[in-house]
């Protein structure tokens, strides 16, 4: 996802992370599991985000896998916008000076003929130690990590269980071990939803308990009820701006309403523009301009502000991609949920991954490299400088540590059944055509420039135009 900063950084809502965990107990015998026949570096090049990846987790472990292995990582970091530019640009060049290359989903359809598949790596008995595979959660491994080399935009059909062999029988490969995944949860004020007045007075309402709403009908009750301009008191964010921010909102709710959340579907056909995508997009209208249960300034807001409102206060819900924490003027405690269901489930996700330069001279080296940063030892070490993980042990173990509960609360523990059941981007070179084109018709629909059925048939017209530009009509 692209992360753009129009108040204050996605980071700076962070608390800073603890020292990284480090010491011989992450495991992996690095000497052993490296290939004989592979001449050692002296270093490795990576090429990583700065804060959208959390770049913290990653130069804290340098150390421990420099004692392991002997080896230097140098490591290049930078913001979303320049980092997807050198990356296209050292391998648009087949350049060999990166080694490992982090990649975001949306960058992978155009590079399956850039980056290396590994695929034959992982068959490789050699290469077992420290990998186990299928701890990966599948739903994120599959959507982020397995291609179609010839036809980058098809989703591989078996998705339960991770199997190399039937990925590669398939016709499909491995390009990469997820790193950082990002999902979209529910944060809620626990002390308000907790609070035996409120719990009293939404039963006298509704006839029903206060708690996290499980229903998206659920989640609009829940709004109105906290909402009380009077007080600067609003039930819910939402992110209603021109951007990426848009699409994620909206994909997120068409998939609670039964339709499909990737967007655009295998066929290329542009599927949010169905009942179901309309009657999410009405709901959503009418969030902000009928019940009204959003602050002032929802049709320009983005994570950044969504984030900032809640913090200060203003919203007893919001919608995000990370914990957040409360400002110090505003006492209070903050808890998450999994997205509310409808006749459907799919809060957005996204995910990093670590790969392989197809241009590297130390492949070998570089495919170990990657299996040690995303193994589980590393990852669980990395929970405290606030990585994301990949692997389903790694929440188990984030939500058996006290420590991380204290100080996240039960972040780790939604997160983790969120990517479970999440939906990611379609599989397109020029998705930021289509993306550009539906939060075009979410702020239209916000704003109330277009009725939400008007506004995504305009936005289907435009993707299936774009869609043909690109070749895939």
């Amino acid at each position: 996802m692209t992360f753009k900063s129009t108040s204050i950084s996605r980071r700076a809502l962070l608390q800073a992370g603890t020292a990284f965990a480090g010491g011989a107990t992450l495991g992996l015998n690095l000497r052993a599991a490296f290939a004989a026949d592979a001449p050692k570096p002296e270093k490795l090049t990576m090429l990583y985000a700065t804060s959208e990846a959390d770049s913290d987790a990653i130069k804290a472990a340098l150390p421990e896998f420099k004692k392991a292995t002997g080896i230097d990582i140098a490591l290049d970091t930078m913001p979303y916008n320049a980092l997807q530019q050198k990356a296209f640009a050292e391998l648009a060049s087949e350049s060999s000076y990166y080694d490992i290359m982090i990649v975001d989903t949306p960058w992978m359809p155009a590079l399956t003929n850039k980056i290396a598949p590994i695929t034959e790596m992982i068959l490789d008995p050699q290469n077992s130690e420290g990998l186990d595979i299928k701890d990966f959660i599948p739903k994120v491994f599959f959507d982020t990590a397995v291609y179609k080399r010839d036809n980058s935009a098809l989703h591989f059909d078996k998705t339960d269980t991770i199997d190399p062999a039937a990925i590669k029988a398939g016709g499909f490969d491995v390009y990469g071990l997820p790193m950082q995944a990002n999902a979209l949860t529910l944060a809620y004020r626990k002390d308000l939803f907790d609070d035996p007045a409120n719990q009293k007075a939404y039963k006298d309402k509704t006839g029903k308990d206060l708690a996290p709403p499980a229903t998206w009908d659920d989640f609009a009750a829940i709004a109105s009820f906290f909402t009380n301009p009077a007080k600067r008191m609003w039930g819910t964010t939402l992110m209603a701006g021109s951007g990426d921010w848009a699409t994620d909102d909206f994909k997120t709710l068409l998939a609670g309403f039964g339709g499909d959340g990737h967007l655009v579907n295998d066929k290329f056909e542009p599927v949010f523009a169905s009942p179901e995508g309309v009657k999410a997009l009405t709901f959503y209208a009418d969030l902000i301009n009928g019940k009204k249960v959003t602050p002032p300034g929802t049709t320009s807001a983005s994570w950044d502000e969504v984030a900032t409102s809640f913090s200060n206060g203003l919203a007893a819900m919001t919608m995000n991609y990370h914990d957040l924490a409360l400002s110090p003027n505003v006492k209070g405690q903050v808890a998450y949920a999994v997205v509310p269901m409808g006749a459907g489930i799919g809060p957005h996700f996204g995910t990093w991954m670590l790969s392989v330069n197809s241009f590297s001279k130390n492949k070998q080296w570089a495919f170990n490299a990657i299996k040690w940063f995303t193994s589980s030892a590393t990852q669980t070490s990395a929970l405290a400088q606030q990585l994301h993980p990949t692997r389903a042990s790694v929440y188990a173990a984030a939500i058996n540590d006290p420590a991380i509960s204290q100080k996240f609360g039960n972040f780790y523990e939604t997160l983790g059944k969120s990517l479970a059941v999440g939906v990611g981007r379609p599989r397109l070179t020029n998705y930021s055509d289509v993306d550009r084109a539906i939060w075009v018709a979410v702020n239209n629909a916000a704003r109330g420039a277009a009725t939400p059925e008007a506004a995504l048939k305009g936005a289907a017209d435009e993707v299936n135009k774009a869609l043909a530009n690109a070749g895939y009509k």
